[in-house]
């Protein structure tokens, strides 16, 4: 009960401001958490959390935005989304040393951030915030992957960040390329 505590309180404080009173570097909570942690173990159970309710988010904001939105490239995105975290989900769930640290399906703060894209009437913000919630995500997941892959005490699932690490960078970057003002 404790352990689930923690979890969601260092999570909620971490992820829970809005994006504009964030600092430059917001994942600090979540970085020293892990750090502080990785020698009990409880790091370990923190980044599979993290992992398993970011995956969970990513597929299914995408399949949200995907059963509304026509905008094609981010469809292709999203798709992506759902296929690329659907195989990391797979392949953490298949790791013995993830599935004993009892993983949620997805966090509060995902699930908040879920329902306000279902609130959303509006395709076009629909698209808007899909997309800002994508660069946000994913950038909370590049500094959980960062910090677990340099300190994760369980080889198993340090290897699983050090693996996926670079796709999360990608999907950030592609992310971010989507809130660019395009010309035509």
């Amino acid at each position: 009960m404790r352990r689930r505590a923690l979890m969601t309180l260092a999570f909620t404080a971490a992820v829970a401001a809005p994006a504009h009173a964030q600092p430059a570097r917001p994942q600090n909570v979540i970085e020293q958490l892990i750090d502080r942690l990785a020698a009990t173990g409880r790091g370990a159970d923190i980044f599979v959390q993290i992992a398993t309710s970011g995956n969970n988010f990513e597929i299914e904001s995408s399949r949200l935005l995907l059963a509304r939105s026509a905008h094609p490239q981010i469809r292709d995105y999203a798709q992506r989304m759902i296929e690329q975290h659907g195989t990391m989900a797979e392949i953490l769930g298949a790791l013995p040393e993830a599935s004993t640290r009892t993983p949620g399906a997805m966090n509060d703060s995902h699930t908040d951030r879920l329902l306000t894209l279902r609130r959303q009437e509006s395709v076009d913000m629909l698209n808007r915030y899909y997309v800002e919630q994508q660069v946000e995500a994913h950038e909370w997941a590049v500094r959980a992957y960062e910090t677990f892959a340099e300190n994760g005490e369980v080889p198993a699932l340090k290897a699983y960040a050090q693996r996926f690490l670079p796709m999360m960078r990608e999907h950030l970057q592609a992310a971010r390329a989507l809130q660019l003002p395009r010309t035509e």
